[in-house]
């Protein structure tokens, strides 16, 4: 069967990396956060980085696009081969029971630090601890979504897919993608036009939405940001001209996509200069994810036990790696180090701490399916990325730093 992706399933072991690569980059980027400029995340040092901030935007600006291109790719490749009906069914168990345990559990221990954290850093007083900590547990707010945005988020994309696959049939959806490109390759000055004044309008859009209301409306703006990438996704699967030109990214393309992401980073004035940023954003990522899909074909398309490890533990450390960071972070703001120093004792830390969890909950069914979704026999049967298919997780936040 032709997959879309013009190779058998023995040899996309590549695309596997690459969204293990995105998973894994999580660690770096919460511990580069703590010391942002840009941003207050949860566990916070007074002490900030400048390099920090860079480097923590410029990881979140094509991270999640990269992850949610390959959910979009591998789920519509899968909703082809099971049905809308088995595939969803599958994906909401798949989903749907880490984010139940992981919710249950993890969360409520994050609650606990961030409380801890502000005692520390002395902006809660310890008097005021216990009930702090009581508030927060029981009352809904973002600590009780926190990391998890993306199951709630790629859930609701999986329910979209699903549904748009039942109503117009794989073959609607693959005449759509394959006559979107068409069109855009005959039409390129329109197409182009066409881009820069959706641009525009989501640049005006999130300014009004967010100004009426800045919690709310950047948690509205945000679980609906990355839906563009998961249908690029899809359509990069029906595809092959776009895949070509996606693989054909070289260091020429990440140097200029690296330029367009700091360029989108830049403060910005008025509508004009707003969608500008969104441009050079949103075109910096595809291309950079371009560049890590290339080298990511080149030098690990072959099976590889070493990627294989790294590939099955890509999920549950980026569970676990959240709360093994907050509490470094927590532990560090006791001392007082340079941010770089603590970023670099954090970040690996917490990856092989993180890492070390898998490893103990690989060892049991019970903890396996709580935390994975699937049962250790599943994921040892499994020889290829598309018996075992990625989590085709995450998609968007009202919290993007926090992603």
């Amino acid at each position: 069967m032709d997959t879309g992706v013009g190779r058998t399933q023995e040899r996309l072991h590549d695309w596997d990396f690459s969204r293990a690569l995105y998973l894994v980059l999580g660690i770096p980027f919460h511990a580069a956060v703590i010391y942002s400029l840009s941003h207050e995340w949860s566990v916070s040092s007074p002490d900030k980085s400048q390099a920090l901030t860079w480097f923590a935007n410029f990881l979140h600006t094509f991270r999640m696009p990269g992850f949610f291109i390959l959910a979009g790719m591998f789920s519509i490749m899968l909703l082809d081969r099971q049905g809308a009906r088995a595939w969803l069914k599958s994906r909401l168990i798949r989903l749907g029971v880490p984010l139940v345990f992981a919710t249950l559990l993890i969360l409520p221990f994050q609650i606990v630090v961030q409380s801890v954290a502000l005692t520390v850093s002395g902006a809660l007083p310890m008097s005021e601890l216990q009930s702090h900590i009581a508030r927060e547990l029981t009352h809904f707010g973002e600590p009780w979504i926190s990391h998890l945005w993306f199951l709630w988020a790629l859930t609701a994309y999986c329910v979209g897919l699903a549904a748009l696959h039942a109503l117009i049939g794989g073959r609607g959806l693959r005449a759509l993608a394959e006559g979107g490109v068409a069109w855009v390759g005959d039409n390129r000055i329109l197409s182009l036009a066409a881009f820069a004044a959706i641009c525009e309008l989501a640049a005006l859009a999130q300014t009004e939405v967010t100004g009426a209301s800045p919690y709310y409306g950047n948690a509205v703006i945000n679980y609906n940001l990355y839906a563009p990438y998961f249908g690029l996704g899809v359509v990069l699967f029906y595809s092959r001209t776009l895949q070509d030109l996606l693989l054909k990214a070289g260091v020429r393309s990440f140097a200029a996509g690296v330029a367009l992401v700091s360029l989108s980073q830049l403060p910005y004035a008025g509508l004009f200069t707003h969608t500008l940023t969104v441009i050079a954003g949103l075109i910096g990522a595809v291309l950079i994810v371009g560049f890590i899909s290339n080298l990511a074909r080149r030098h690990f398309s072959r099976s590889d036990p070493r990627i294989r490890g790294l590939v099955d533990a890509s999920f549950t450390i980026y569970l676990f790696h959240h709360p093994v960071v907050y509490v470094l972070a927590t532990l560090f703001l006791l001392v007082n180090l340079p941010p770089l120093l603590e970023f670099a004792l954090i970040a690996p830390a917490a990856g092989l701490i993180a890492y070390g969890i898998h490893l103990a909950v690989s060892r049991s069914a019970v903890l396996t399916l709580m935390f994975n979704g699937v049962m250790p026999k599943q994921a040892r049967a499994a020889p290829t990325v598309l018996a075992n298919e990625p989590l085709a997780m995450s998609i968007a936040r009202p919290y993007p730093w926090r992603g």
